[in-house]
């Protein structure tokens, strides 16, 4: 099984692909690979007459870095932080409140070959009654990938949160229906019974199959609209809703969300992991941390859907596709699948040729994900749209939230970036500190730098923690840990990130 006719893009132009490099392998791990016919119109476009007034280069350093007035000119974003009331407002019970704070930040990258480069990174923000629904929001980043990754990034900002509304309106009035059904006609009709504040909350299994649900119709979409170039374009979209005092993390690519959780037992849940699968592997993967009670540490409530994860390998590989690094595809080292293991979030890709997803026989289309919106192509060899999907109920233990693009991951562990954080006064500071210690990294690697985006969010809820919902959200990722554990180390240049 392999790429097919039904794909829009042209098999002929695809096959003459040549690599497009600056830096580590490939410009932009999840970048894309020119056809013929598209390098062609860029070429064209870069040979219009250009206006040096209104889009002058930007002023470099004696290293070709941007100065700093250039770097300040690319960000935006918030102010000030916000606050907000979230959660089962209704109740009227104090522990059932979020108090909620946050802000959000974006920074263009700059791309040293094409300096005047879009901000192919997007995110959406709904603050409060996000699908008529009374303390419910909706946080949401995109990463595009590819010539026309902007255009998919900001499509799917638009749909995907509108196909989430749409379909939680309809499951609410399904459920309150079915409620008012249940009363019989004994009992009178409460006056505000059809108005949605009065609609009941979901359960976790049905907020997350609307989830799932947006996210292939999101897809379809986009797939169907025709001033959308997807075929070799993409975003990514980590998304997350809160509803009846839970989150509901949504994802598909290697965007990320991390919770900042604060312990306060003797017996933590990495303790607990400690005694389960020893001294040597524990310390060893949790960078010598000695962790004790109140110390917050990191959660991931969502894994990189990339091919460093031995079953999304093995998924796409069933899918019919290839999986090789570029230096394997070309033959400059050996087919070795022991390359392609990595702890993405614990440790740092210095080397920077990850493996990617070819068609058999084919150079394309060469993505460093296995799940995403968009990609036509891709999905010929099992790149979904299909989420993963992670639910937990707020505590008193949850105090940070970060939502990000992989320009803040790429260089930086989630146990530094919730550091980071929790150093700060507010959100946005927070959002503030990350932006410049992710950018100072992607300085310290590469010649160029991502585009960057992060949502922080800090959170105030009175309820108990939930230790053993804690260690299951560990568990998860633990899983794919003892996976990659028996795999020998990769190959070439590769340490943690001392912080």
């Amino acid at each position: 099984m392999g790429c097919t006719s039904s794909s829009p893009a042209n098999a002929e132009d695809i096959n003459a692909t040549e690599r497009v490099m600056n830096g580590r392998k490939g410009i932009d791990k999840t970048e894309r690979i020119h056809t013929a016919s598209e390098r062609a119109k860029l070429a064209k476009r870069a040979q219009a007459p250009k206006d040096d007034v209104e889009h002058p280069p930007p002023k470099l350093n004696e290293n070709g870095h941007l100065l700093a007035e250039e770097v300040v000119k690319r960000i935006s974003g918030s102010v000030e932080a916000k606050e907000i009331v979230l959660g089962d407002i209704r109740s009227g019970k104090a522990d059932d409140l979020i108090h909620v704070q946050y802000a959000v930040m974006t920074q263009r990258g700059y791309y040293p070959d094409n300096p005047h480069k879009q901000n192919q990174d997007e995110y959406f923000i709904c603050p409060s009654k996000f699908g008529n629904g009374v303390g419910d929001a909706f946080f949401a980043v995109f990463d595009g990938h590819g010539d026309w990754g902007h255009d998919c990034a900001r499509f799917a900002k638009k749909k995907l949160p509108a196909c989430l509304a749409q379909n939680l309106k309809k499951a609410r009035a399904a459920l309150n229906a079915a409620n008012l059904k249940k009363r019989g006609n004994s009992k009178p009709v409460p006056k505000d019974a059809f108005h949605p504040s009065s609609w009941p909350y979901l359960p976790e299994k049905e907020y997350e199959d609307a989830c799932r649900q947006a996210y292939l119709q999101c897809n379809k979409a986009m797939h169907d609209d025709k001033a959308v170039k997807d075929s070799l374009s993409g975003t990514t979209a980590i998304s997350v809703g809160f509803h009846a005092g839970r989150i509901t993390v949504s994802n598909v690519g290697d965007s990320r969300c991390v919770l900042g959780y604060r312990t306060e037992n003797d017996s933590t849940p990495m303790e607990e992991e400690k005694k389960e699968i020893g001294e040597e592997d524990f310390l060893s993967q949790s960078k010598n941390r000695k962790l004790s009670p109140g110390e917050l540490i990191a959660i991931p409530l969502s894994e990189d859907q990339t091919p460093y994860r031995i079953d999304e390998r093995e998924r796409l590989k069933k899918s019919g596709a290839r999986v090789m690094t570029i230096d394997q595809i070309d033959g400059l080292v050996p087919m070795d699948e022991n390359r392609g293991v990595l702890d993405l979030g614990e440790d740092i890709d210095e080397e920077g040729d990850p493996p990617r997803v070819w068609c058999q026989d084919h150079k394309y289309p060469g993505t460093a994900f296995s799940r995403s919106l968009g990609d036509t192509v891709g999905e010929d060899i099992g790149v979904t749209a299909e989420p993963e999907i992670i639910t937990k109920e707020i505590t008193k233990g949850d105090e940070i939230l970060v939502i990000a693009s992989d320009g803040i991951f790429e260089f930086l562990t989630n146990q530094r970036v919730i550091d980071i954080c929790s150093e700060c006064d507010n959100p946005q500071q927070a959002c503030a500190n990350l932006l410049q210690a992710s950018y100072e990294q992607w300085l310290h690697y590469e010649l160029r730098t991502d585009d960057i985006t992060c949502i922080v969010l800090f959170l105030k809820n009175g309820k108990p923690n939930d230790d053993e919902a804690v260690k299951k959200l560990m568990a998860i990722n633990q899983r794919v840990k003892k996976v990659q554990a028996s795999k020998k180390p990769r190959g070439g240049s590769m340490r943690q990130l001392e912080e």
